[in-house]
């Protein structure tokens, strides 16, 4: 096991709008404020919703994508990092430099009607249903 202390360094609070492009908002203001890490807590609704559900077998990186485009609530936790190189999770992506990845599990209602599904897994990308609050704990 290895242990880094950091210490607690600002605190954010982001509150989305309908239709706004969740990892597309979240990244800008990671870049603009220069968060090189932190912890991620989100709760609220995408109209669509992007996710990856896990691995379809244990032979390597071949993650089971799915896209829901009815409403989904969510509650998630995640981090932040800034890699050297673009994680398996973003596919084929341009990445000449370190980039913020904010990697984040969620647990997904099942949408309209259908309140006893929950998905869980990893938020690859969404759009805002409505209002969403997001709080980003700086580490230092």
């Amino acid at each position: 096991m290895k242990a880094v202390e950091r210490k607690l360094g600002r605190i954010f609070h982001l509150e989305y709008e309908a239709g706004d492009d969740f990892y597309g908002e979240l990244n800008r203001f990671v870049k603009e404020k220069n968060i090189r890490a932190g912890s991620v807590f989100l709760l609220g609704a995408l109209s669509r919703t992007e996710m990856i559900s896990g691995f379809r077998t244990m032979d390597g990186y071949d993650v089971d994508r799915r896209v829901f485009e009815e409403w989904r609530e969510l509650v998630a936790v995640g981090t932040i990092s800034w890699p050297e190189s673009p994680p398996a999770a973003l596919g084929d992506v341009d990445w000449t430099e370190p980039q913020p990845y904010v990697h984040i599990h969620m647990a997904l209602s099942g949408g309209p009607g259908r309140n006893e599904d929950v998905l869980i897994g990893h938020l690859s990308g969404g759009v805002l249903k409505g209002g969403m609050n997001l709080d980003i704990y700086e580490h230092i």
